[in-house]
């Protein structure tokens, strides 16, 4: 079976240590800064901070689409809200975890366990506000994503692709409509030959791009997702009901959406 898929959206980024760290700097600089004109002067001073204005320009759309900021981009800025409720209460669980990282107390292990355990609650937290904001062009990759792992129980990157094949060209609960495809993939009994369409890079040349990474990445990061034995991403047990809650108030969201 060969399917063509559109090359799908991205976030470009998911929740690394690394992006945490700048994170919290970009709060540091808010908190510790007079207010700003706009995003393009927070950018300026950022680029002082070795965050370079591409990398924010990346970041701070993800952020806002995860509910971690709110901003816009050509009006001015008041610090103090610029980070959400939900953004507060992620940075400072990070400074916490910072805090204790590194010690090796059992008391002080256990703790930081608890900390990161509230870590990924509120990541996943804000990846459901992601899946449930209709004008992110990647938000029904994530629902959907979860949504097949949920009803299949796994998924692999070739999956990822037979999902953006279905949604493009079946009408309906594509998801569901998508079984016996699946299960003779899943066989051996029929192999999927992916082909994505094509965008031109900076050089020119085309190149093809997948955001899979990207989408299981950020479930991980979540604790939701986990890789197992065959090198299929599953969902995490003890957050399974948070997950088919999770699917209940997005999946409301969009059916609301097209009433």
């Amino acid at each position: 079976m060969e399917i063509l898929v559109s090359t799908p959206g991205s976030p470009g980024t998911s929740f690394t240590d690394n992006v945490k760290d700048k994170i919290v700097c970009i709060f540091d600089v808010l908190a510790n800064k007079e207010d700003f004109d706009n995003v393009r002067t927070l950018g300026r001073e950022l680029e002082k901070y070795d965050i370079n204005w591409n990398y924010a320009r990346n970041i701070l759309p993800f952020l806002q689409n995860c509910g971690f900021v709110k901003y816009q981009s050509n009006s001015a800025i008041v610090n103090k809200e610029f980070f959400t409720d939900l953004g507060y209460a992620f940075v400072d669980i990070l400074k916490c975890i910072a805090l204790c990282d590194g010690e090796t107390t059992t008391e002080k292990i256990d703790i930081l366990s608890s900390l990161r355990e509230i870590e990924e609650i509120i990541l996943f937290q804000g990846i459901v506000e992601l899946m449930k904001n209709q004008e992110c062009n990647y938000s029904r990759d994530f629902f959907d994503v979860l949504s097949f792992v949920n009803l299949y129980g796994s998924i692999d990157s070739t999956e990822y692709l037979l999902i953006q094949y279905m949604r493009e060209n079946e009408d309906g609960d594509y998801l569901v409509n998508m079984k016996n495809i699946v299960n003779d993939y899943r066989n051996h009994v029929i192999e999927i030959s992916v082909r994505t369409k094509t965008k031109n890079g900076d050089s020119g040349e085309a190149k093809s791009v997948n955001s899979f990474p990207y989408v299981h990445g950020n479930f991980a990061k979540a604790g939701v997702f986990e890789k197992s034995a065959d090198n299929r991403f599953v969902i995490v047990e003890r957050r399974r009901d948070e997950v088919k809650a999770a699917l209940m108030e997005v999946g409301e969201r969009w059916a609301n959406s097209v009433k």
